[in-house]
């Protein structure tokens, strides 16, 4: 049977405050940061999930890619992120599935998001 090989990627980034802009920009630092850390190019990209926190009302991450001139054809799909005590504030959170098979692929965690996953955050530095 012919399997097309897949791979995912994670990443999260910390905003700011609950604004569009710093919503949009957020999405699309950690997006850009991603692929390029990665050696992506959007034509790998299969779809991508992303999740929010409860705080971040006032946009959501797949505006901020679509109006930074990000995935037009990529299929998004957003979600609210589970509300737990004591969570992180103001986190969007990805995961890229790519329709290219890596070997390694490296997590990115921006802008306070790093103490997430402080095991991995720093993997491939």
């Amino acid at each position: 049977m012919n399997n097309p090989l897949i791979s995912a990627i994670r990443g999260a980034i910390c905003v700011q405050s609950d604004t569009p802009v710093l919503i949009e920009q957020a999405a699309c630092k950690l997006y850009s940061t991603v692929l390029e850390a990665n050696g992506l190019q959007e034509s790998d990209i299969a779809c991508l999930l992303l999740t929010q926190t409860g705080d971040l009302k006032s946009c959501n991450p797949a505006t901020g890619l679509r109006k930074g001139g990000y995935c037009a054809t990529t299929p998004l799909f957003c979600m609210q992120e589970l509300e737990i005590e004591g969570m992180l504030e103001r986190v969007i959170r990805v995961m890229i599935i790519t329709n290219t098979a890596k070997m390694q692929t490296k997590p990115i965690f921006l802008d306070g998001a790093e103490k997430l996953r402080p095991d991995l955050a720093n993997l491939g530095n």
